[in-house]
């Protein structure tokens, strides 16, 4: 399996990320700069193999830089508030800032998660299901593209290793 169907997933999540965007920009504070959420990320393989191609191709300077000793909590690859690899940013920074609906541990209800920091009023009636991203929806369909991926690719892998996003440097 190539990476045709990853690209397909993200294509998707970024359409309803631009949904999301034109429904509730008016009561969203994130821009550049705010980037609490941008944490050193652990991603499946078959996102990794296809961010670094990306990288590659469209940010080779970012790869001249050295693997750090230790790797704090912030993403290594946020410089001066930005991403230094935006367009090839993994699914999980793609929804950052965005209501994300996702369903709870005995998996009979729904719950709303979002940044207190962004919303600037936060009614939990004004969000519901058509207007959140349904984020294990959109995690279930990327662990099974995984799956499917490492059977092929990496034998020796199991469904639940990640690889660090720092890694994109070795």
């Amino acid at each position: 399996m190539n990476t045709e169907k990853y690209l397909k997933l993200r294509d998707e999540v970024d359409g309803l990320t631009e949904q999301l965007w034109s429904e509730h920009k008016s009561n969203m504070a994130c821009k550049k700069g705010c980037d609490m959420c941008c944490l050193n990320f652990d991603v499946f393989p078959i996102e990794f193999d296809h961010i670094k191609k990306q990288v590659q191709e469209e940010y080779p300077d970012v790869l001249d830089q050295e693997l750090p000793e230790t790797v704090g909590e912030k993403c290594f690859f946020l410089k001066d508030g930005s991403c230094t690899i935006y367009d090839a940013r993994p699914i999980i920074c793609r929804t950052h800032g965005y209501p994300l609906l996702y369903m709870n541990e005995t998996g009979d209800q729904w719950q709303l998660s979002h940044c207190e920091l962004n919303f600037l009023k936060v009614d939990e009636e004004y969000f519901n299901e058509d207007n959140c991203y349904p984020q294990d929806t959109f995690n279930s369909r990327l662990f099974m593209m995984n799956k499917e991926y490492i059977s092929s690719k990496y034998p020796n892998k199991n469904e639940f290793d990640l690889i660090s996003l720092v890694n994109l440097l070795k």
